[in-house]
């Protein structure tokens, strides 16, 4: 228990410096929207394809809040996550990286039918540089920052097999731009930098059905819907002449200034599945997924040859234990899994829809004593394709996830 609250404690003192430091997307596409795509679920639910359809007593599923109702114990979760990206256009090729926390929860039982949980997410985020040299001079574009989330979230078991959830989200984040062109034959160049802050809150709700066919077999049915939040954002940018002094330092003048406020929609989710398993063996399940991109503008950053439909995506995933209560043999109680998904990001670049999909694996490696694991997973995929101007991207995502489980509110009888 000591260890359990100090590991939690120690997180959290970190926390406040990792989310700050965290590596940006490298992928060009990241300049997009509000950044990429950096949150899609658990190390434990990435390796079955993302799915969240699947629920037990000993992890917090933070995709889908209502299954907080089936914890019977305490669970501390965090993920890190290292991408490695080969980007590849008409005329090259090369291998980016970027390493992160994926995502942080604490999710406990109060009683036998109530579950409450917590945490903090990075949604997006970007962090692309582009430069281009020739004889005329230099192009560069860089972009950072993102879009993170903080949760709170509970559910209610309403009957023994249907489980309600809530969660209160709280959105906040900005983006940097930085553009310039150094001519080769002059002295003075300007630099466009532009930045935005945004934060704003939604609410998500969600839904979990358990049914057990017999002592054995069962089958999961879930939805949850986040609703669209409107995200109050702070828009800043300037035109800088920037002149090179003869003692290395730099003269530099403001050509413009700009300075308004907006309000960004962050679209709104919905998500479906169905599962069938047999008890502490295996299960597989599949869902589809909604997000109405169609509706999304960034005032701020919107390029003509941008346009936004309604993104989707497919998902099927199962996991397999061959023993989970084996004492002799270790390898039988280590729980396998894998996936597949196809997305349609919602994005259209130059009247091209950019899809994604990719092949997922993992291991879940219980403890020797206790119930507390460690998860991997691995995504082998490919987003985008080389053609019409764009880029094909194709990654190899490395998931570990920490998951510590203990016991609290219990009443001591003997101290």
């Amino acid at each position: 228990m000591k260890i359990f609250n100090r590991s939690i404690i120690a997180v959290l003192l970190l926390l406040t410096l990792q989310i700050r430091a965290q590596d940006g997307s490298p992928s060009p596409y990241s300049f997009y929207g509000l950044g990429d795509t950096s949150f899609r679920g658990t190390t434990e639910n990435l390796a079955m394809g993302g799915i969240r359809i699947y629920a037990d007593s000993i992890h917090y599923n933070i995709n889908n809040p209502a299954t907080l109702s089936h914890l019977k114990f305490v669970n501390f979760n965090l993920g890190l996550a290292n991408n490695f990206i080969n980007m590849s256009d008409q005329s090259k090729s090369q291998w980016v990286s970027s390493h992160n926390m994926s995502y942080f929860s604490l999710g406990f039982p109060i009683g036998k039918k109530i579950g409450v949980g917590l945490g903090l997410v990075p949604v997006n985020s970007s962090g692309f540089q582009i430069f281009e040299k020739d004889e005329l001079g230099t192009y560069t574009f860089k972009g950072d920052g993102g879009n993170s989330r903080l949760f709170l979230a509970g559910a209610y078991q309403v009957t023994k097999e249907l489980s309600l959830g809530f969660e209160y989200q709280y959105y906040f984040g900005f983006l940097d731009h930085e553009n310039y062109w150094i001519p080769a034959d002059l002295y003075t160049y300007t630099k466009e930098n532009s930045d935005v802050d945004f934060s704003g809150n939604s609410f998500k709700f969600s839904s979990f059905y358990h049914y057990s066919l017999n002592k054995q077999h069962y089958f999961n049915i879930s939805a949850d819907y986040s609703m669209s939040a409107p995200l109050k954002a702070h828009y800043k940018s300037h035109t800088l002449l920037i002149t090179p002094t003869p003692t290395g330092n730099e003269h530099v003048e403001i050509l413009t200034r700009e300075d308004k406020d907006a309000t960004i929609y962050f679209p709104s989710n919905f998500n479906a599945g169905f599962g069938y398993g047999k008890q502490n063996q295996w299960f597989i399940g599949m869902e589809y997924n909604l997000q109405t991109m169609q509706n999304f503008r960034n005032p701020f950053f919107d390029p003509s040859y941008v346009q936004y439909q309604n993104a989707s995506s497919f998902r099927i995933g199962g996991l397999y234990t061959p023993q989970y209560n084996s004492i002799t043999k270790y390898w039988k109680r280590i729980t396998y899994k894998a996936g597949a998904y196809y997305k349609n990001t919602g994005m259209l670049l130059y009247d091209t829809p950019i899809t994604d999909f990719g092949i997922t694996f993992g291991l879940s490696l219980p403890a020797i004593k206790g119930i507390s694991n460690l998860n991997f997973g691995v995504e082998l995929g490919q987003r985008g394709k080389i053609t019409n101007r764009l880029v094909k991207e194709q990654y190899v995502n490395l998931h570990i996830g920490l998951s510590l489980n203990d016991r609290w509110f219990i009443k001591r009888k003997i101290n």
